[in-house]
């Protein structure tokens, strides 16, 4: 357990509320900024819909990272070609997701780094095979867990209860991020209420919404002060 709990002191594991909901984006602007006053690294335990994985591949560019393929086994450990649900896209391959591999592989390279962003595969309890559920996994571990979630119309639905899967298994909750994503744009005292529900009734602290930009360098600056909350949060 002494393992466990050393490993997780300097990780920040990265969630969504579900698929397309801007995860893999706050990871990518997170280890930008992150590389700035940490020897930081990404990993992501599984990653279907590619040999090469894409949110890896975005996430290093996005840091100016280079694309260290000999770190590939370790940063993703499972990579899958099939577009699904972890569990799925294994068995369409013939093969299973090893915990134990996601656990040896989390703890080296969290070990060789000051701060490890992890970003999670598409929601909480997603299966990974279909006798484990990613949170049940990440409730082995209990890094502190940073909530990613929408911030339309349906978002205080799906965050309170991404925060109940959370805190029903004991996983420290960090706080959430609310992201524009690719929809149209929501009303702004829609999106004003809905963070204010969530920090309220979520019992948690939200660092703020990352609008749309046309251009990176855009979310880049707009991000700065998100991201700046989340590593003073992480740090005491």
């Amino acid at each position: 357990m002494a393992q466990v709990a050393a490993a997780s002191s300097n990780t920040i594991f990265v969630t969504g509320t579900g698929t397309e909901v801007g995860k893999t984006f706050v990871s990518a602007l997170l280890l930008r900024l992150a590389k700035e006053r940490f020897k930081v690294g990404y990993q992501k335990w599984v990653s279907t819909g590619g040999e090469l994985p894409e949110d890896w591949r975005f996430c290093r560019e996005t840091a100016a990272m280079a694309l260290d393929m000999a770190a590939l086994e370790r940063e993703v450990p499972f990579r899958f070609r099939y577009p699904a649900s972890p569990h799925l896209a294994a068995e369409r391959e013939g093969r299973e997701v090893d915990p134990q591999v996601i656990i040896s592989c989390y703890h080296e390279v969290a070990a060789a780094h000051e701060l490890l962003i992890v970003e999670g595969v598409g929601g909480l309890l997603v299966p990974l095979r279909r006798d484990l559920l990613l949170v049940d996994l990440l409730a082995q571990l209990a890094p502190p867990t940073l909530l990613v979630a929408k911030s339309g119309l349906g978002t205080i639905n799906h965050t309170l209860l991404s925060l109940e899967a959370l805190r029903s298994r004991n996983i420290p909750v960090l706080g959430v991020v609310f992201s524009d994503g690719e929809e149209d744009v929501p009303a702004e005292d829609l999106v004003s209420d809905n963070l204010r529900v969530v920090a309220e009734s979520g019992h948690c602290q939200v660092f703020g919404r990352l609008r749309r930009h046309q251009t990176r360098e855009e979310a880049i600056a707009s991000f700065a002060p998100i991201g700046s909350a989340i590593l003073a949060a992480i740090a005491g």
